[in-house]
């Protein structure tokens, strides 16, 4: 059966995994001292992290943030900025919008209504995760997709991780991964996406009546329990088309759905291309990389 943990980090992990974050293209911004950089607002949430020097962000109609080595940012959607370089040198930023989506595309960082601000020193920063980010901005190759993903997710997980522990939920989400009931329910999800659950199943996990957990459920994370277990379990199948040979119908069968076709149906809904479309597709990709990586070489395949 399942192990349930009760530290309110595994919700967090767990539901930062049902994420789908687009590739960030990620900037450095050099201001000088006493220059300032005007940024209008993005549609998403986006993500500021202060690589050397010190300065201010200033949030059009919010609080001014002080920024030094290693503070971090969350910026709600919908706010213009400002940058001014305060220190000697002045202040360097690493920066991305951050498009992030759960099934149905619903934002969950749309409810934000304040920066969220975390800040590292030098031996737990993020300085080296935003170093690869940079890297794989400028040269992106085969994979990018997925270490970008999943260094992002990195950064947010520390991030939240701080302010979970400080008592700070301005997220439904956040308090939900905080509520060791509903953490249950996300620890079976994800540990084992291909039980046949119910809503009455999950519920009975997470020590609550129907009802009252549906409610929190929903109210938490934006979405029905079922809708999140269908996403995992196509999340997980995504990783089975890449990186196994296993037919389509074993991987929808190791994943929880009852036919291919269901499995094919839901899974074209998601990615907007069938299973088998979506492995050729990522072996064609990986295929003209590395051919072009042998060309650039001048050595000849074998």
């Amino acid at each position: 059966m399942f192990e349930f943990l009760s530290s309110p980090y595994t919700g967090l992990d767990y539901f930062l995994a049902a994420m789908d974050i687009g590739v960030p293209h990620i900037k450095v911004r050099d201001i000088r001292e006493s220059w300032g950089m005007r940024v209008d607002a993005f549609k998403t949430a986006s993500l500021h992290y202060c690589l050397e020097g010190a300065g201010v962000l200033a949030v059009h109609g919010g609080p001014s943030i002080p920024l030094e080595p290693h503070t971090f940012v969350l910026l709600q959607p919908g706010v213009a900025y400002r940058f001014v370089g305060t220190g000697q040198q002045g202040i360097v930023m690493a920066c991305g919008e951050l498009r992030v989506e759960l099934v149905g595309g619903a934002d969950p960082f749309a409810s934000l209504r304040e920066p969220l601000v975390a800040r590292f020193d030098d031996t737990d920063g993020l300085r080296d995760q935003f170093a690869m980010l940079l890297a794989e901005s400028t040269q992106p190759g085969v994979g990018s997709r997925a270490l970008t993903e999943a260094l992002v997710k990195q950064c947010l997980v520390l991030a939240l991780r701080r302010w979970v522990a400080c008592d700070a939920q301005p997220l439904p989400w956040l308090a939900g991964v905080s509520d060791a009931r509903l953490s249950r329910a996300l620890c079976a999800i994800f540990n084992e996406p291909a039980v046949a659950y119910t809503v009455d199943s999950l519920a009975m996990i997470a020590g609550m009546s129907r009802s009252a957990f549906a409610a929190a459920f929903r109210r938490a994370f934006g979405q029905s329990p079922m809708n999140l277990v269908k996403l995992v379990r196509l999340r997980r199948a995504s990783g089975l088309l890449i990186t196994t040979a296993l037919p389509v119908a074993e991987v929808a069968k190791r994943v929880g759905f009852s036919s291919r076709s269901n499995f094919s149906l839901a899974f074209n809904e998601l990615h907007g291309v069938d299973p088998t479309g979506f492995r050729r597709t990522f072996a064609e990709e990986a295929k003209s990389y590395w051919e072009a990586n042998i060309q650039q070489s001048g050595v000849s395949p074998s």
